[in-house]
């Protein structure tokens, strides 16, 4: 039986965030799996997900985010935080590198339409449902 608590962050093993550009969201390509994935990663210490969700994007895609608001914790423990970025990545293509640093684990970055895409695109298929639910609650707060 799954005892975590989904609507506690602190609960969380690890963190992510949730970047929206434009109508699409802003993803990993895991090397190797080839996947999508959230930018993110496990809890350092006694960090806290917010500043976990911070650090492991920034290693991950190069963006400096401001984490803002806290959507869902995953089934597997992924804390997920609604995360805002002023950097023109809209500007950028849809697939485009990721920085040299992150390569050993990151593929590519891909801004995608959360609604176009299936489980089988995602590196773990349960974290379709909060992918699609982050998206709707950032663009239901946006307005």
């Amino acid at each position: 039986m799954d005892t975590l608590n989904i609507d506690n962050p602190s609960e969380a093993t690890a963190a992510a965030c949730l970047i929206k550009v434009d109508k699409k969201v802003l993803l990993i390509r895991h090397r190797l799996s080839n996947k999508l994935d959230f930018p993110g990663g496990g809890l350092a210490n006694s960090e806290s997900p917010a500043c976990t969700a911070h650090r492991e994007t920034w290693e991950e895609t190069g963006f400096n985010v401001e984490v803002s608001q806290y959507l869902a914790t995953t089934k597997n423990g992924l804390a997920l935080f609604g995360c805002a970025l002023d950097a023109g990545v809209e500007t950028l293509p849809d697939a485009f590198d990721a920085p040299p640093w992150a390569k050993l684990e990151v593929k590519g970055l891909v801004k995608v339409d959360p609604f176009s895409i299936d489980e089988k695109s995602m590196r773990f298929a349960d974290d379709l449902i909060p992918l699609r639910d982050g998206y709707t609650q950032i663009v239901i707060n946006q307005h």
